[in-house]
């Protein structure tokens, strides 16, 4: 008598475990979906001006979010993997409701009339490697985060914007990947973090047309990648350091209109790939046989 009520009683705890199991399951995939519509439709409503009318003839809520324009899903979850607006003349804000597309690589929102600040949400996108912001008119830190903890970011291009604040110390300590830092032509200030050489596959470095100060950290010489390396009209002073002048790879080398000073060094001939190399407006002094001056 006893084993014949247990064995209906477990019957029915399995069938009823199994029953929550299935519902949970099903109702996972089109939540992920939904979320990322959310997100979308946050940035929708945060749009001022749509002047062509991109986002409200497409953004639509009949459609797949994978057919909005700028919209590119993943094949594998249908998932938003990337978003690109670039020259869409919008006008608004970066909605924190971005950090909620959790599968997203790509956002190019470049060259459109975008204001406020770049989201702290952003930094949460692990999966992020490219970012692209430029030509617009955010304001603010750039988010702490994204430039210290984003471990599959590739580069991040924020030219042409009016960010301020200072580069925090703790740069790099999370980013391995990071290839291309361009913050030209900003609000910047403070010094240029020795951590810096913790991005030990950057290629591209582009700081100028800000308001560093202090000496160019001879760190920047560990980074054995370098190939361009502009950080012209700025306010930094001291020695260029010798360490600079070792990176073979480097072509590029962009350093007028600060305030340096001392000798130019004279180990010129380890760049083998130098093209181009910007010293004037400074108060440097020696010449070398190996060293031309190009004028901006």
């Amino acid at each position: 008598m006893e084993t014949s009520f247990l064995l209906p009683f477990s019957l029915m705890l399995l069938v009823t475990s199994l029953n929550i199991f299935c519902t949970l399951t099903l109702s996972a995939t089109p939540t992920d979906s939904t979320t990322d519509q959310d997100a979308l439709l946050a940035l929708k409503n945060a749009i001022t001006v749509d002047t062509n009318g991109v986002l409200s003839n497409s953004w639509l809520t009949n459609s797949s979010i994978c057919e909005w324009a700028g919209v590119t899903c993943g094949v594998k979850h249908h998932r938003v993997t990337a978003i690109n607006l670039s020259n869409f003349a919008l006008h608004g804000k970066l909605t924190p409701h971005l950090g909620n597309l959790t599968f997203l690589q790509t956002l190019d929102v470049s060259s459109n009339n975008f204001t406020g600040v770049l989201p702290t949400e952003l930094s949460k996108l692990h999966r992020l490697k490219h970012v692209n912001a430029t030509s617009n008119n955010f304001t603010g830190e750039i988010p702490r985060g994204i430039l210290t903890n984003m471990s599959l970011l590739e580069d991040i291009d924020l030219r042409v914007n009016n960010l301020s604040g200072a580069l925090p110390s703790d740069i790099c300590n999370n980013t391995p990947k990071l290839k291309i830092l361009i913050l030209r032509e900003n609000l910047l200030y403070g010094k240029i973090p020795r951590n810096i050489y913790k991005c030990s596959e950057l290629q591209k470095l582009s700081l100028s047309v800000n308001m560093f100060n202090g000496n160019i950290p001879t760190q920047v010489g560990n980074l054995s990648r370098l190939t361009y390396l502009s950080i012209y009209y700025n306010n930094l002073q001291g020695n260029i350091p010798s360490s600079i002048f070792n990176v073979s790879r480097l072509a590029f080398i962009l350093l007028s209109a600060n305030k340096l000073s001392g000798r130019i060094p004279t180990n010129l001939e380890n760049l083998r790939n130098l093209q181009m190399l910007y010293l004037n407006k400074n108060n440097l002094t020696g010449v070398s046989n190996n060293l031309y001056l190009l004028t901006l």
